[in-house]
């Protein structure tokens, strides 16, 4: 379980857009009243933690704010819904079964994704009224017991999905959503800052040992390991499913190329880069399992 005695982390920098922070609290009202654990992932979580938390460079603006819901049964999550619906003025997207618009123009497009007693025994869930929509929701129970708290303002602290969480989050969203590539510089966002976002005594301390395996470079440094976090934080059967995307050769030379090709940069030096840190990726998560 999260452990709710930790303090919060706490917002230092910058200020959050306003109408995104609305959303989040009109959601985190509503699902204490129905009784419902919850936590922010998605960009809008890495953007809460790399940016405001610990000061790393904005990353791609998004007014997509993703939660996900854990449930008993479908009953609690339509309740739920129906509860953002009437009290707080959503309004339900008619083309994606878990998509709410909040607000006027710019809206705010806010993802309930359930999980819990709705998932399937592959880890997927399909919407009883659309059996063809069927969505992957493994690692969200990991993620929700690893969520970090934080005070997004005076009177609102929320679960947040952890570094180490959300990626493992956005491999599995990566390989189901490629076109939309989306998923590939937020992977590379992850690997690049980690060292740098809150992890610098950590490297300096009880993990000397990759700091200097890596010459003392922060960024190769933390992408191995919030990759060793990644791999330490999950269930077999989570730490399973990533394993096969990781020691797959051909998906981690896909991959890289998309995350080069997303970037500002295509010359050579970050092109090596983007693929060292793919690399690293892969040692950090995969080193870990041989020690098991």
């Amino acid at each position: 379980m999260m452990n709710t005695l930790i303090l919060p982390l706490e917002i230092k920098h910058d200020r959050i857009d306003p109408i995104v922070l609305a959303a989040i609290r009109n959601i985190d009202e509503i699902a204490a009243k129905c009784g419902t654990a919850y936590f922010l992932a998605g960009a809008t979580a890495r953007e809460v933690l790399l940016r405001h938390v610990f000061g790393r460079p904005p990353g791609r603006n998004t007014l997509d704010v993703d939660f996900g819901i854990a449930v008993q049964d479908w009953g609690q999550y339509d309740r739920l819904r129906c509860a953002v619906i009437e009290q707080a003025g959503f309004k339900p997207d008619p083309r994606q079964k878990q998509r709410l618009i909040h607000g006027p123009t710019p809206a705010v497009k806010v993802d309930l994704v359930p999980f819990g007693g709705v998932e399937r025994g592959d880890r997927t869930i399909c919407w009883p009224s659309d059996e063809h929509i069927v969505m992957r929701v493994i690692g969200f129970s990991d993620a929700l017991e690893s969520a970090v708290l934080v005070r997004l303002e005076r009177d609102l602290v929320i679960p947040v999905v952890s570094l180490p969480a959300l990626l493992v989050l956005k491999l599995f969203a990566w390989v189901d959503r490629k076109h939309e590539r989306r998923d590939a510089p937020d992977i590379y966002t992850l690997l690049k800052q980690y060292g740098d976002a809150g992890n610098e005594d950590r490297l300096y301390d009880e993990h000397v040992d990759i700091l200097e395996a890596e010459g003392f470079d922060f960024e190769l440094a933390g992408a191995r390991l919030i990759s060793l976090d990644a791999a330490r934080l999950v269930s077999p059967e989570t730490r399973q499913h990533v394993r096969e995307i990781l020691e797959s050769d051909a998906l981690m030379i896909e991959l890289t190329n998309e995350i080069i090709a997303t970037s500002s940069r295509t010359d050579p030096d970050h092109a090596h880069r983007c693929e060292t840190l793919v690399d690293k990726l892969r040692q950090g998560f995969l080193q870990e399992l041989q020690v098991e």
